[in-house]
């Protein structure tokens, strides 16, 4: 058949418009300027109604693209392909650890001896902990004590274990090379992270920040790679750790935060982690750091940065009127959400006359819930 249209041929009679009678331009404008326009509508009120539940939508469409998941900024894989085979870097050789300056022990935070149960009208989140660090102990508490799945607050301990674990200063400067297997596991597992692909290098202290600012799931793989030669290996110094801290609650299946049935810790025990990373002094600087330039060469040679900013102090505070409590600020932090953990949020706030503080929620609703639980959790138990 052929493709060529078939036009058609019917033509309708043609009539003429009738003459129109000349008319003076006076007249044309006469009653000049036209009324106000009414949008077809005969009243204001129906108009201001339509308008406001106009708004209404576009607000409520615009949120939910906005808010919706709540999670971190996760991998937007570009198309290129790796031009060299990363091994992950190479496995830390023993040395003096310069940054291994955390306190040896136990680190389970004690219930202080009046502490107060956070009552369920009070927040949103199933758990939650909150320590006075100038006491270190657990001050105000909701089911801190009970299971549950830590998501990306384990980065908090997988910067711990790496940290106390670089053998020397310079170690900082050393270059990773990001690996095919590891970029192919973190976007199966659809990982939080910056955009790394196969054969990109960036420092070990590039990685750092891009772990706990953007809880980039490459970074903590090739970071345990880096000082324990598989993560496997390195998942064992990071239960080691946990059991000479004493958090028996605890226990990790991988550096990243990724659901396991077995992964696990409570928000007593998260609580204490972070209480004993910003004892450190390489690890609170980092915590602390609310943006970071990231030198990276690509695949193919390029030079290049990652602008990083942090999940929650930069990204997640813009997103929520009043994100601060009322008697200490917000100065570090750590998100978290799988399917299973829900939202989850370890922050550390200090008073202005330097009395800290560590909040632990975990099973919230959304990101936002988390900010408005220590919202009043602070505002309600953190008493300088």
């Amino acid at each position: 058949m052929s493709n060529t249209p078939v036009k058609d041929t019917y033509t309708p009679a043609r009539t003429e418009a009738p003459a129109r009678p000349a008319r003076p331009a006076s007249e044309v404008v006469k009653g000049w300027p036209m009324p106000p326009f009414r949008f077809c509508f005969e009243d204001r009120t129906t108009l201001l109604i339509l308008i406001t539940a106009l708004i209404l939508v576009v607000t409520m469409i615009f949120s939910v693209v906005l808010f919706i998941g709540g999670r971190d900024i996760y991998f937007n894989f570009p198309s290129k392909p790796s031009t060299e085979e990363g091994g992950g870097g190479v496995a830390a050789e023993k040395g003096d650890f310069p940054y291994a300056d955390g306190v040896s022990g136990s680190v389970l935070l004690p219930w202080a001896d009046r502490a107060s149960i956070i009552q369920d009208a009070e927040i949103d989140a199933a758990h939650a902990a909150l320590a006075d660090l100038s006491t270190g102990k657990i001050i105000a508490s909701r089911k801190a004590d009970e299971i549950i799945y830590p998501a990306s607050m384990t980065k908090v301990m997988t910067l711990i274990v790496v940290v106390e674990n670089l053998p020397d200063e310079d170690c900082l400067k050393d270059e990773i090379t990001v690996s095919e297997d590891i970029y192919e596991q973190m976007k199966a597992a659809g990982s939080s992270g910056i955009g790394m692909v196969a054969g990109e290098k960036m420092t070990v202290e590039s990685l750092l920040y891009a772990l706990m600012l953007k809880s980039d799931g490459i970074a903590a793989c090739e970071l345990a790679r880096y000082v324990a030669g598989s993560v496997e290996d390195f998942v064992e110094l990071m239960n080691q750790k946990a059991e000479k801290m004493g958090l028996s609650n605890t226990h990790f299946e991988n550096p990243t935060g990724l659901f396991h049935q077995n992964h696990r810790s409570t928000a007593r025990e998260i609580a204490s982690i972070m209480a004993y990373a910003m004892n450190m002094k390489l690890c609170r600087k980092i915590l602390l750091t609310q943006s970071y330039v990231a030198p990276c060469v690509g695949a193919d040679g390029q030079k290049f940065n990652y602008n990083l900013y942090h999940n929650l102090t930069v990204t997640q505070f813009e997103r929520v009127p009043d994100n601060q409590p009322d008697t200490v600020k917000v100065a570090a932090g750590k998100t978290g959400f799988t399917d299973e953990s829900r939202y989850c949020l370890v922050t550390y706030a200090e008073s202005s006359d330097g009395h800290g503080y560590v909040c632990v929620t975990a099973e919230g609703a959304s990101y936002n819930t988390c900010i408005s639980d220590y919202i009043n959790i602070y505002n309600t138990y953190a008493k300088p």
